[in-house]
């Protein structure tokens, strides 16, 4: 499956999202907390800056993860191709949830 941002392309399978060299991509973060894990290549990107605190860089190599929270808004770029899964952490589930289905 093929999913577009303003010309730049990227491919997302069942594992996981690819970049390939030159290629970015806007990706905002939500509903709830994600965890962002590179499983190939690496991958250099840009968290948001706020009034109070500038936008900020951060590069990852395979085996690296990244905690993710929710409304966050990101630029990924490929350096110089990545593999990369977005993840729903266990703090994301609540033990609500989880309990009830295991209760029945």
């Amino acid at each position: 499956m093929e999913r577009k941002s303003v010309a730049l392309e990227a491919s997302i399978s069942a594992a996981g999202w690819r970049l390939e060299s030159g290629q970015a991509l806007r990706l905002p973060i939500g509903p709830g907390p994600r965890e962002l894990q590179v499983t190939a290549g690496r991958l250099w990107l840009t968290r948001r800056g706020q009034a109070d605190l500038p936008a900020q860089d951060v590069w990852l190599a395979p085996g690296e993860s990244l905690a993710l929270e929710s409304g966050e808004e990101l630029v990924l770029e490929a350096w110089p191709e990545a593999q990369f899964q977005l993840l729903v952490p266990p703090r994301a589930c609540g033990r609500s949830r989880w309990a009830a289905a295991f209760r029945r």
